[in-house]
């Protein structure tokens, strides 16, 4: 027990002193949005490239894995998805409402939470994981995309969509590791120690940004909507990843149990950039996203008492 709370108190610590920076106006929120696209964009993808490389991904790719861990994410989705019928969500409201409740946040927390947890042998299947869900994500945002313009033109519609795929600095870094290590490329020292460096900076300066990015006042309306969303993220979602992974073979300890703390997340912050991009659900997305990552200090420890 106290190999978990050394583990999740630093790192919640981390998200509650960027809250507080936020309340006494040492940082404003536009800085925090700052400091949030740094952590995104430079820092995060050598921590997730670096992971990946060290665990050998040539030697360790799994289809069986990400079949098991979608399945569980379309399924939440779409239960979500209908469950908006009994709060008269209108069906692009249900889209962003099903979003909420599958797809949780591997940038700030996943990525340092599960290498922190397990080690760089993490990298792999968190690569894997986050490669498929955007996959999905990007998928469902074509189909909302056609839903709510009968007239969209698919071939620019797609051509954003993998604008957006490419741009991702996750994506990218998951993509060039992936290529090193199939070929077995050595990275010149200088660069690998510089990468080791940037890396080693991102959890801290991630988890602080998270904490900024919290918004305590989006928390008014529609809280049923919000406490179903916080169920189904942070209980429901675990507990379908533990029974599809519970009679897997050939798939690493390692890997179940990455899977099994990625599905406890809270909502990734990139559902509030959905929200907002089709001008629906946004604030009830930014209040799932503070109260999933509040109530996930509690529930993500549990998870990793019951699996470490």
């Amino acid at each position: 027990m106290l190999d978990v709370l050394n583990l999740t108190i630093p790192m919640f610590s981390l998200i509650g002193i960027g809250f507080l920076l936020k309340k006494i106006n040492f940082i404003t929120e536009e800085n925090g949005k700052i400091l949030s696209k740094f952590a995104f964009y430079i820092l995060l993808p050598p921590l997730m490239f670096s992971s990946i490389i060290a665990g050998n991904a040539s030697n360790s790719l799994n289809l069986n894995f990400v079949v098991r861990y979608e399945i569980v994410t379309i399924f939440i989705f779409f239960i979500t998805f209908l469950l908006g019928s009994l709060f008269n969500l209108r069906v692009m409201e249900k889209g962003i409402f099903g979003l909420n409740a599958a797809y949780p946040n591997y940038g700030y927390i996943g990525v340092p939470l599960c290498i922190l947890a397990f080690g760089s042998e993490a990298g792999v299947p968190l690569a894997l994981i986050l490669l498929a869900d955007t996959f999905v994500l990007l998928s469902t945002l074509i189909l909302y995309s056609i839903v709510q313009n009968k007239h969209t033109n698919l071939h620019l519609l797609g051509r954003e969509i993998l604008t957006r795929f490419f741009y991702n600095p996750l994506m990218l870094s998951v993509i060039f590791a992936f290529f090193f290590s199939f070929l077995k490329i050595d990275i010149y020292t200088p660069i690998d120690t510089t990468i080791t460096l940037i890396a080693s900076s991102a959890t801290a300066v991630a988890l602080i940004a998270l904490g900024i990015s919290l918004n305590i006042k989006s928390i008014s309306e529609k809280k049923t909507v919000i406490l179903l969303i916080t169920a189904i993220k942070l209980i429901l979602h675990p507990i379908l990843i533990f029974f599809i992974f519970f009679y897997s073979e050939n798939i690493d300890p390692i890997w179940v149990k990455t899977a099994i703390v990625c599905a406890s997340l809270p909502v990734a912050a990139n559902v509030f950039v959905l929200a907002s991009y089709y001008k629906t659900f946004s604030n009830e997305s930014a209040a799932a996203i503070t109260i999933t990552t509040v109530c996930s200090s509690i529930t993500v420890t549990i998870v990793l008492l019951q699996i470490l």
